[in-house]
């Protein structure tokens, strides 16, 4: 069993498995994750394998279209997980127990500062240093001080937040789920469409209804960004959260973040003569939408003709057009005109939400919180100072050491005994 807590507890190991951990994650942001079958068979085909073999079977097979859900990759993050755990009861505990510990008997061969002063100078010395938040302990005539112990507690407090890390990512691979949905405007719905889903995610039967979408533009016809009204409601449909999201600024509900992703436009209202109201959907053509562009056919009994509605998103501009191509009026989306007795009074969009559940989100911030603490932790030194005397006379010997930043321990200690040696007025 020691043998095996030993294996796991060595560093070549763990930077074996930090590595490997590092390149299947690096494949995960190469291959695009959680698509379905036919889009890892259009865009890698058998036919043209990169290196012969990199195609969609091989990715299917080694689960590369969803690394983080994998079996094999959680397992990589739990054997790592584990070394940390033995290194840090194997290694990093006794090296905090022993730093704990008051060495009088010095045994280090090299140190970092060497220099004799008079034996009466030795209680002006103690009473300054202290003054630095050094802790002085004395066995007979022997003194033994140190400072910055909690240098050597970072390295422990660094392990605990990668396992805090791996937990939160595990937790999170496990239990959250993410959703996108494309939802038009005053419509209710609960969440459908996963495109990934962990093992013992419990997904949420939350109601959320699309008040209103709009999408604001620029003076020179570009978009600016475009809003989503949302309601959270609960189960006798009583809204109980209300928020307009948009790009970056997403609603947060429980363990629900609701993001504003995509967007579309469906159809158009038309009001007629004898108010009347239909609606016209628009032509899905993905050339069309591609370029951002909407075109639909409005039809006239009374003219017996019919006009093309092209509506450029992009822009925010409508254009009408006889089936001839003659241009009859360009206006702003906003922007309600008369059609030879046909009224446009509305746009039918939809908004594009991804609603997404993490619940080892707290764990990976607690992580990546305390390893920036752990970091800063790190830059302080451990320093350990030995005074002793010398056969019969009246001098004394001072050595010390430093974990870092041996030219300040040497400078301040040189100071101190200039300091002291300076007769006092």
């Amino acid at each position: 069993m020691i043998k095996i807590i030993r294996f796991f507890s060595n560093l070549n190991f763990a930077i074996s498995l930090l590595l490997a951990i590092a390149i299947f994650s690096m494949f995960g942001s190469i291959i695009e994750q959680d698509k379905n079958l036919s889009f890892y068979q259009e865009n890698y085909p058998v036919e043209s394998s990169l290196f012969g073999f990199f195609n969609w079977k091989f990715i299917i097979f080694l689960q590369l279209d969803h690394i983080y859900q994998n079996f094999w990759f959680l397992t990589l993050l739990i054997i790592f997980g584990v070394s940390l755990i033995c290194c840090t009861f194997l290694q990093q505990l006794p090296n905090l127990k022993f730093a704990r510990n008051s060495h009088f008997n010095k045994t280090k061969k090299n140190v970092d500062f060497k220099k004799q002063f008079s034996i009466y100078q030795l209680e002006k010395f103690i009473a300054t240093i202290r003054q630095e938040n050094y802790f002085v302990f004395q066995k007979k005539n022997t003194f033994y001080l140190t400072k910055g112990l909690i240098g050597r507690i970072s390295p422990i407090i660094v392990h605990f937040s990668i396992v805090l890390i791996l937990l939160g990512s595990i937790v999170a691979s496990v239990t959250g789920f993410k959703v996108e949905q494309l939802l038009a405007k005053t419509e209710i719905t609960h969440l459908q469409n996963l495109n990934s889903v962990g093992q013992l995610a419990r997904i949420s039967q939350q109601a959320i209804r699309v008040n209103d979408f709009w999408i604001t533009y620029r003076q020179n016809g570009k978009i600016k960004q475009f809003y989503s009204d949302l309601s959270i409601l609960n189960g006798i449909g009583q809204e109980i959260q209300h928020k307009i999201i948009y790009v970056n600024k997403p609603l947060l509900y429980n363990n629900l973040t609701i993001y504003q992703t995509d967007w579309t436009f469906n159809g158009v209202r038309i009001l007629t003569d004898d108010s009347k109201i239909f609606q016209l959907p628009f032509i899905n053509k993905k050339e069309l939408i591609k370029n951002q562009n909407y075109i639909s056919i409005i039809p006239s009994k009374k003219l017996n003709s019919i006009f093309l509605l092209q509506l450029n998103s992009s822009r925010g501009n409508i254009f009408i057009y006889e089936l001839n191509g003659n241009l009859l009026s360009v206006l702003d989306i906003d922007e309600n005109f008369n059609l030879n007795q046909h009224k446009i009074i509305d746009l039918i969009t939809s908004t594009g939400l991804q609603i997404k559940s993490d619940p080892g989100i707290i764990y990976i911030y607690s992580g990546f919180g305390i390893l920036i603490l752990s970091t800063f932790l790190s830059y302080l030194s451990f320093s350990e100072i030995w005074i002793f005397g010398l056969s019969k006379n009246k001098h004394l010997k001072i050595e010390a050491i430093t974990s870092r930043a041996k030219n300040d321990l040497r400078i301040n200690l040189s100071r101190l005994l200039n300091i002291i040696s300076k007769p006092s007025i």
